[in-house]
């Protein structure tokens, strides 16, 4: 099988696109060693909020530059967007729910879980929670992804499930 996204390569710079946007690829665990060595030295928590804020950031702004490139109305680039995500090999994305203001995104083969292993009570998939509430406010039309209240409600690492599952709302 072969990629699912178009990659363009520039013959001059090296540089990587798809969809009309950069990319980097690299190696699964340089990213997951990356992101356990920010977590360790910061803690969770703190990690947490920062991820959140970012990731919400870079998606809005991929969502918004799929308008451009696409033009696709919201809920379309939002359905594109996790499908993307899905196609760049971070995992399978489901949207389980899209009702309104809430729904719930499941995710099979999570680059964070298969890495974690078998963890029981432990949900280590949090870095996606930014990347739902940042598509999801886009959909919205909503400016601060800030309002957009998701928590990772369970992980496959933790042992009892085989995906991770995402529940999010609006909050305004």
């Amino acid at each position: 099988m072969q990629p699912a996204v178009p990659i363009d390569v520039d013959d001059t710079s090296g540089i990587w696109r798809t969809d009309g946007l950069p990319m980097v690829y690299l190696p699964r665990h340089f990213l997951v060693n990356n992101h356990l060595a920010v977590e360790a030295a910061l803690g969770r928590e703190v990690y947490r909020a920062i991820l959140r804020g970012s990731t919400a950031k870079s998606a809005v702004e991929w969502c918004e530059a799929q308008v451009r490139v696409k033009g696709l109305d919201p809920e379309a680039t939002f359905r594109h967007y996790f499908q993307r995500l899905s196609q760049r090999g971070w995992g399978q994305f489901s949207i389980d729910e899209l009702a309104g203001r809430r729904g719930s995104i499941s995710l099979r083969n999570s680059v964070f879980a298969l890495e974690a292993g078998q963890q029981p009570g432990q949900r280590v998939c949090y870095m996606f929670e930014g990347f739902v509430t940042g598509a999801f406010s886009f959909l919205l039309g909503i400016a601060d992804p800030m309002a957009i209240a998701c928590e990772e409600a369970y992980c496959a690492c933790d042992g009892r499930h085989d995906h991770c599952r995402f529940d999010f709302e609006a909050s305004l």
